[in-house]
């Protein structure tokens, strides 16, 4: 039997979790991840630090830490214009696995994996998934292939949309899944690759919104208590599918960006910067983020029946007036952020804290970092007893690399059960400013520190447990897989006892070879605009 893999094709389950599957397979319940498992190697993967999607799937795609790859979170805040802005591949300074393999020669495709907007053109295909405006005309590399979809399937969308319902959005999951699946087998069909990845949304999206419905004690408990499991044994079903059609020369992974867990509590962070004097705002916060009131189910319904019937010139430009109105609230608290006086202010969907340069200098960050450590590390929910923060770095302590000046100035980590609420989310749910530091949150599932790898086929050994596999790992051992060589910008590490002795022995490590540039399209103003309709029509910003 050959030591090398053909091709690969990997398997993105977003957020999913050894801590629903283990139980799930002891029952049976997802056979062909117990096949897989039994005849590859697998363990826990540490995600990025934070554990958040764009981060993470930067990670998994560069082999390299954040510090190098240079995005930290789904938002960035601009140090000369204060702006909030989302990211993009456009500020990815490192190259994917599938444009590093399609310089060497061996074509490759990606779908569905996020941040990956604007493409790079490649010889295979790049369909961009999470943070893409779906109104950009040629957001697919090549541009052709999105008719060909869009033909056979229709509208490209990285998962499905948001029902009120939560039965409903529940079939709309599973209903999403059987559908990735088909574009998946479709895409494998249509030209063989050396290397191809297709990321499913659903298991993520599922645990974000019906964690909750997994206590004994809640009112719908019997209906939609077991709703992470149905989508799991749905991804299962795609799986066996996926592995079938991918033949016996093939190496299949397994791969998801950050574990899921239990949400209980959110923590406004701003408020606790505002309350210690570190940040000041020039307008009132609860005026300011006073959000929109949730659209009625009749005026979801005419706007439905609009859709179905207004010119597409007329769904188009009311598409572009309410994308430039969800940009302009991501923009709402830093309008009111008073720059002059303000040491340091928290944006971003994972807890960063910025410093304000016009305010503090080199010299006074020590201080500072001292200070927020100690006062946020503090902190305790007098209504649970619990530490909301578990851990606060400064960024030099968890990064390195060229990109490091872009990261937040301070990282935190939220405890079990906690996660911070972000001021758009303020504004954009109607939820309130709350008049505290602790508040409620749409969501009853947060992701959590670590996910899942799994790794079969040619010259994979059989039944090993990975121990301390990290995001960045998993590019360099695919590539190992492959027969090819590391990149010099990488981090991450072959994972060597995933591979049999024979394999290790016919296939020494080689050195890395010179990095690919990394430079792709420039994102557009009115596509990063038309991203914050996206994302939170999903329920997910």
């Amino acid at each position: 039997m050959s030591v090398t893999a053909r091709r690969v094709v990997v398997i993105g389950w977003d957020g999913a979790t050894f801590d629903v599957i283990k139980p799930l397979l002891a029952q049976g319940r997802m056979p062909a991840l117990a096949a897989l498992l039994a005849r590859g190697a697998h363990g826990p993967l540490r995600s990025t630090v934070p554990p958040v999607t764009p981060v993470a799937w930067t990670s998994f795609a560069t082999g390299t830490s954040p510090g190098r790859h240079g995005i930290f979170d789904a938002l960035t805040l601009d140090p000369d214009s204060h702006e909030v802005r989302f990211v993009s591949a456009a500020m990815r300074r490192v190259p994917p696995i599938w444009r590093v393999l399609s310089d060497r020669g061996r074509p490759s495709g990606a779908a569905n994996v996020p941040v990956t907007w604007p493409p790079d053109t490649i010889d295979g295909f790049v369909i961009p998934g999470m943070f893409t405006p779906t109104h950009i005309e040629d957001f697919t590399s090549p541009p052709e292939i999105r008719a060909e979809i869009e033909a056979k399937f229709g509208t490209c969308r990285e998962s499905p949309m948001l029902d009120p319902d939560p039965a409903k959005y529940l079939a709309n999951l599973l209903a999403g899944v059987d559908a990735r699946a088909e574009l998946t087998l479709w895409l494998m069909a249509r030209r063989p690759l050396d290397y191809f990845c297709s990321v499913f949304m659903e298991s993520d999206r599922v645990q974000h919104f019906f964690w909750g419905y997994r206590d004994p004690a809640h009112t719908r408990h019997a209906e939609l208590g077991q709703a992470i499991e149905q989508v799991y044994e749905r991804l299962d079903a795609a799986l066996a599918r996926i592995v079938e059609a991918a033949g016996d020369d093939t190496a299949v992974a397994i791969v998801s960006d950050h574990g899921a867990g239990p949400l209980k509590r959110s923590i406004f962070l701003n408020k606790w910067l505002i309350d210690n004097g570190l940040l000041h705002l020039t307008g009132d916060l609860a005026a300011t983020l006073a959000g929109r009131r949730p659209p009625s189910a009749l005026r979801r319904f005419v706007a439905a029946a609009a859709r179905a019937v207004l010119p597409a010139s007329v769904i188009e430009a009311r598409r572009r007036g309410k994308s430039a109105a969800h940009a302009r609230i991501n923009n709402l608290f830093s309008a009111i952020v008073d720059w002059q006086r303000s040491a340091c202010v928290s944006e971003g969907i994972a807890g960063g804290i910025f410093f304000n340069a016009a305010v503090v200098g080199e010299a006074d960050r020590p201080a500072l970092i001292a200070r927020l450590k100690e006062g946020l590390l503090a902190i305790v929910d007098t209504d649970t007893g619990a530490h909301p923060f578990m851990a606060v770095h400064a960024r030099e302590e968890l990064y390195h690399g060229a990109a490091v000046a872009g990261a937040p100035d301070v990282i935190t980590l939220c405890g079990p059960g906690y996660q911070v609420l972000v001021p758009h989310e303020i504004a954009l749910y109607d939820q309130g400013a709350p008049t505290g530091l602790f508040a409620g949150h749409k969501w009853s599932g947060r992701h959590e520190q670590y996910g899942v790898f799994a790794l079969a086929g040619p010259g994979i050994a059989a039944g090993v447990t990975l121990a301390d596999a990290d995001m960045p790992d998993v590019t360099p051992t695919l590539l190992y897989a492959l027969g090819e060589a590391a990149t010099s910008d990488m981090d991450g590490r072959v994972q060597t006892q995933a591979f049999t002795a024979e394999t290790l022995a016919a296939r020494p490590i080689a050195g890395a070879v010179a990095a690919t540039a990394a430079a792709v399209g420039a994102a557009d103003d009115e596509g990063a605009a038309a991203m914050a309709e996206e994302l939170s029509d999903l329920g997910y910003m």
